[in-house]
């Protein structure tokens, strides 16, 4: 009877946090998560989760244009934003990958530029994931340099929570994938790895995650992580992927929910006031 009075305590305790009386000692690895998710989405704090500032100048030297107010381009993700959400939510999914067929299409500034754009709507949080563990670039459009990542996590050296970063963006998360690793393919196919993706993607239902992948078809790694995720997103570099790289990586993502395709680095030449 003392044991089952005990697990009572405990789960009346718990209630009570994720009513939102959550303490100052709250435990390491769910702090972010507490702090960041079960509090009003307009006013969220970042009190356990390391915090910086991403300047305007950062953010238009690197083309993160979605987080520059008034910036004509950042039109062009909010119409992505928007289209990409309402698929998802007609799907009642909250997970995408986003791809290429080879490298240097862009893939990593679409998802960076996707993920703030769908942050500065105040009805859920978003969760960008550096999935792209040899050649790792999703921090640097934020402008810093990250000591760990998730490939420590991976190996079983670091927690989650120690590894998250808050852009200063609101609503916003990174999780960097930490230093280039080689046998990148063998990390994603742990067991760790599983009980990540039903960690993170089953906690929060208003949370969105987008996963930023290695190109389809040099390595492995997207393939394999592939069946992880709910939904896929395809960048397509123009005039640089061939009609039959094209062809192949759809061929490839026939069974992971294709939501669309993103055009990168086209030329446009109507002219608008739109």
């Amino acid at each position: 009877m003392e044991r089952i009075q005990q697990a009572l305590n405990k789960a009346e305790e718990q209630r009570r946090k994720l009513a939102g009386s959550v303490q100052a000692d709250a435990s390491p690895s769910r702090a972010e998560e507490v702090n960041s998710e079960c509090c009003s989405h307009d006013a969220i704090t970042y009190s356990s989760t390391k915090t910086l500032t991403v300047s305007t100048n950062t953010m238009l030297e690197n083309r993160l244009v979605a987080g520059i107010k008034d910036h004509p381009q950042a039109d062009v993700f909010k119409v992505l934003r928007t289209k990409i959400r309402h698929k998802m939510e007609q799907a009642n999914i909250n997970t995408l990958a986003v791809t290429s067929p080879g490298e240097k299409s862009g893939k990593s500034l679409v998802a960076a530029n996707l993920a703030v754009s769908l942050s500065l709507e105040v009805n859920h949080t978003v969760l960008l994931v550096d999935m792209d563990l040899r050649r790792p670039s999703i921090h640097k459009y934020f402008g810093f340099e990250p000591e760990h990542g998730l490939a420590d996590h991976l190996a079983g050296n670091m927690e989650i929570s120690s590894l998250l970063v808050h852009p200063g963006i609101e609503r916003l998360v990174l999780l960097p994938s930490g230093n280039q690793i080689q046998h990148s393919s063998e990390l994603i196919s742990t067991p760790m790895m599983a009980d990540l993706m039903e960690d993170i993607t089953n906690r929060y239902t208003s949370r969105i995650i987008i996963f930023d992948l290695p190109p389809l078809l040099h390595i492995d790694d997207a393939l394999i992580f592939l069946p992880k995720v709910q939904s896929s997103l395809l960048v397509v570099e123009a005039g640089v992927n061939t009609p039959t790289e094209v062809k192949e990586s759809l061929q490839l993502l026939e069974n992971s929910n294709l939501l669309g395709t993103v055009y990168n680095k086209a030329r446009q030449y109507k002219n608008s006031s739109y």
